[in-house]
């Protein structure tokens, strides 16, 4: 997890890199713990993939989804410091 954006309030959280091994993925085991990432860090969140990684794609589209039950925005990013889908939403504090 890292900040991006500081000049902003609290900052916009990121995930830099993610990853399940194959024997542990199609279990679950990626969702809960980006949610457990989500809960504990919460605030604005920015998820981008690369472009041509459709698994990663798919897997961020149904774990963020869920995550905020639809509340989320996806952009097409195409500059000079990314190229791919990017979901923004905003991750609630556990009480």
């Amino acid at each position: 997890m890292r900040t991006l954006d500081e000049s902003a309030a609290h900052g916009t959280h990121s995930i830099g890199e993610f990853f399940i091994l194959k024997k542990y993925r199609r279990q679950g085991v990626g969702r809960v713990v980006a949610h457990q990432v989500f809960d504990l860090f919460p605030g604005r969140w920015s998820v981008g993939q690369i472009e041509n990684n459709c698994p990663a794609q798919a897997f961020w589209r149904k774990v963020i989804s869920e995550y905020t039950h639809g509340d989320y925005q996806e952009i097409w990013q195409n500059d000079e410091e990314w190229k791919g889908p990017v979901q923004t939403f905003g991750a609630r504090a556990i009480p």
